[in-house]
């Protein structure tokens, strides 16, 4: 860490931080949204899902051939859909429940299986939702499954309460994702990632001591100082919350699909986030951490990683404090 106060000529001596962390999240296969909408308690008006990415990987089915089959215990093959190296995985179930031996039964296009007794279906599941839940063979190459980053939206109505769920199935550039899927990676499933993102305000206050302000500059870090006690850290509209956040992972991930943001953020012309620079916030941190699931997501410019973190400067003077000076 840099010690920024040496020969320092800093303007202020307080500055405001803003970091946006992913708090909650699911995958969801893009053609089971519709059930995953009907179902899911995750989210909620008061706690929505707003932004959302779209990712592709390969398409995973099961093979239809007969399989092997031993009482309570199956051993079918799941096959991953790569044109570069697709490949074959072998999986066994044990369904301690079964009251007489397994049948296995799956139709065209083999996207879905089940696994019944005499008294009914014991496991319904898509083989590419099963494979990130249980314990796999080491022939599987695991990086093949990891998640593209292809667009990510943002959803609300004009309460700010629509959510996501709401505007995928009607979104006119996600429709276009899918057609060109079916065309362009027929071996390839298109997936929807649904978020929510919480805030953390910090304050930066560095000593008398250390920085000599002027009166005039004074008086705005009071109303700095003020505004974060009476809010307990910084408010910004839902809105424009959402707003700059969509616009800084946009930035980030520079996805294949999205066209606004990926070469203006962060810009005073943007009227979507103006409270960030009516504020004086000095910078954005935007922080994904999804290391407790077994898949990774990516596009070029990021690589794969469990954890994507980011910092944009709202205000970027050298007269300023900068904390991208201080951890860079």
């Amino acid at each position: 860490m840099k010690d920024i106060f040496v020969n320092n000529n800093y303007r202020f001596g307080v500055e405001s931080f803003l970091i946006m962390y992913l708090n909650q999240y699911q995958f969801v296969l893009g053609s089971d949204l519709e059930h995953y909408a009907q179902s899911q308690e995750l989210f909620n008006d008061k706690n929505p899902s707003n932004i959302y990415f779209v990712l592709r990987r390969p398409k995973i089915t099961v093979d239809p051939n007969p399989i092997k089959i031993s009482g309570n215990k199956a051993n079918l093959n799941f096959i991953i859909h790569n044109k570069d190296k697709g490949g074959m995985v072998n999986i066994g179930f044990e369904l301690k429940k079964a009251k007489s031996e397994l049948e296995f039964h799956t139709e065209y296009p083999y996207n879905l299986f089940t696994l019944s007794d005499k008294n009914g279906v014991l496991l319904g599941a898509r083989p590419s939702t099963l494979i990130d839940s249980i314990q796999v063979e080491d022939n599987i190459d695991l990086p093949y499954l990891d998640y593209e980053v292809l667009y990510i939206g943002q959803a609300h109505g004009k309460d700010g309460k629509r959510t996501a769920l709401d505007r995928l199935s009607s979104h006119e550039t996600v429709q276009k994702i899918y057609t060109h899927s079916l065309t362009q990676n027929p071996d390839s499933d298109i997936w929807i990632l649904l978020t929510n993102f919480s805030q953390q305000s910090i304050l930066m206050a560095a000593g008398a001591d250390l920085i000599k302000v002027n009166k005039e500059d004074e008086k705005i870090e009071k109303k700095k100082l003020e505004h974060m006690f009476d809010n307990n850290g910084i408010f910004i509209s839902d809105r424009q919350k959402i707003n700059f956040t969509e616009a800084a992972l946009i930035k980030y991930f520079q996805p294949k699909y999205n066209i606004e943001f990926k070469n203006s953020f962060p810009s005073a012309k943007h009227t979507s986030y103006s409270e960030c620079y009516a504020l004086d916030i000095k910078a954005l941190t935007i922080e994904l951490d999804t290391s407790e699931n077994t898949r990774k997501f990516f596009t070029k410019k990021t690589g794969k990683t469990h954890h994507h973190m980011k910092m944009f400067e709202f205000n970027s003077d050298s007269d300023r404090i900068s904390l991208m000076e201080v951890f860079g």
